[in-house]
């Protein structure tokens, strides 16, 4: 059996091939912590708003982050964009 290829994850509900989770931890270790952790806080935030079915179904998506966490993402910008870019994300 290869991994990679043969094994599906779930996460969150989402199947998700281990190749794609292998790649993704593989590039998630080569990016600074602090991208991570601002990553971290913006999925957070967007898991928060998603999660309230009726608020998503009459709303357009709405994140609020707080002034420490938005400066603190501001100042990992460039880390999330380079982070970004190597899963094929052009911000």
């Amino acid at each position: 059996m290869d991994i990679k290829k043969d094994v599906t994850l779930v996460l969150g509900g989402i199947e998700v091939a281990a190749e794609k989770v292998l790649n993704f931890v593989a590039k998630a270790q080569k990016a600074s912590p602090s991208a991570i952790a601002a990553l971290a806080v913006i999925l957070g935030a967007v898991a928060k708003v998603a999660t309230d079915v009726q608020g998503v179904a009459t709303a357009p998506l709405n994140i609020t982050l707080d002034q420490s966490a938005l400066a603190d993402i501001k100042a990992v910008w460039p880390d999330l964009v380079a982070f970004g870019a190597t899963l094929g994300i052009k911000l």
